[in-house]
């Protein structure tokens, strides 16, 4: 499976303003951007479109910035994604794709697990692996 680097920004950005979530304060764009290491012109390309699918709440002026829409438990990886990308449809170029069922259940496998897994839930794993140490070489 592969994410493109847009939805992983997104991810990441949106995983940020979760951090942010319990506070209630707008995050600018370019806090978010320097946090993730994302290119800025990038994010704002990336944020409004999460606005727009209603994930984000935006405000200017000098106390502005972004915040999500909602509390990070009912956003999930999945919703993020779409967003973004948009739906996992295949399109054949062949009228008739003998895999075309293999790949509808793959996209639904995939969606079963995005799906589950909340902005919350994504923040509470990353917490808990910094708590254990690291001993690879």
């Amino acid at each position: 499976m592969k994410v493109s680097q847009k939805t992983e920004y997104a991810l990441r950005a949106m995983l940020e303003l979760a951090s942010y979530s319990e506070r209630h304060h707008a995050v600018r764009s370019a806090d978010i951007a320097h946090s993730q290491e994302i290119p800025e012109k990038f994010l704002e390309l990336i944020l409004v479109e999460l606005r727009r699918a209603g994930l984000l709440i935006s405000q200017r002026g000098p106390v502005g910035g972004h915040r999500l829409a909602r509390d990070p438990a009912l956003i999930s990886v999945g919703e993020i994604w779409r967003a973004i990308d948009g739906a996992n449809e295949r399109e054949s170029r062949r009228a008739v794709d003998p895999f075309r069922a293999v790949w509808e259940d793959v996209d639904k496998a995939i969606s079963n697990v995005v799906d589950r897994i909340s902005l919350a839930e994504v923040r509470k794993r990353a917490e808990a692996k910094r708590g254990v140490p690291d001993y690879s070489i």
